[in-house]
């Protein structure tokens, strides 16, 4: 039960708080894909923004509607599940997806058009993976509004994801710049906060 949560936490996880000049409001949609070995079955990954708080829905075929609330200034995040023993709000560490990966990149001439947007092309080396992977950022929007690769010099607009069960790419597919009603920063009332302990505890009891 642990290592599900820690799954599908990690497949939403976002980062820290982003400089000032280069916040986001608004809404990024993602495609994901698995490219190795290769499906056709995709995902989507809703983000939403305003400034420091973020909501982030993940919809994949294994995990189905995952969805994390997160204050990036105080540094707390929540995923919220729903069980037959009620709604929770899990207190998780959002750092930890992207710390528990070595990576480096290196910028690379080239730009591509995503999400209707121009992105600059980069070089992708992954600790333990021999092959090198391109990645795409959007300079104008911090990194560190993403699901990865919080050192990228800009919002990875498309990128890969390494896992255990593949390979998975996500790739922008729209961006919309608005601001966000506060209403869906707030966690609801009718979730009740646990750790991820108190949650296995509770929902594993008889």
């Amino acid at each position: 039960m642990k290592k599900l949560l820690l799954i599908a936490f990690s497949c939403i996880s976002l980062c820290a708080f982003s400089q000032k000049e280069r916040t986001f409001n608004g809404e990024l949609l993602y495609t994901i894909e698995r490219i190795s070995p290769k499906d056709s079955i995709q995902g989507k990954m809703l983000i939403y923004a305003k400034d420091s708080l973020q909501r982030v829905v993940n919809f994949s075929s294994n995990l189905g509607k995952q969805e994390m609330i997160k204050h990036l200034r105080l540094n707390k995040s929540f995923l919220l599940v729903s069980t037959t023993r009620g709604d929770y709000a899990i207190k998780t560490d959002h750092h930890q997806a992207d710390s528990s990966v070595n990576y480096s990149f290196k910028r690379k001439l080239g730009k591509l058009s995503v999400g209707g947007i121009k992105a600059k092309r980069a070089e992708l080396s992954i600790t333990g993976i021999d092959k090198k992977f391109e990645v795409f950022y959007y300079k104008k929007i911090d990194a560190k509004y993403g699901s990865a690769y919080q050192n990228l010099p800009g919002l990875p607009v498309q990128y890969i994801v390494a896992t255990e069960d593949g390979i998975y790419q996500y790739t922008l597919e729209s961006i919309k710049f608005f601001d966000p009603p506060i209403d869906l920063f707030i966690i609801p009332d009718t979730f009740q906060k646990v750790s991820i302990e108190e949650f296995i505890q509770k929902v594993s009891a008889p």
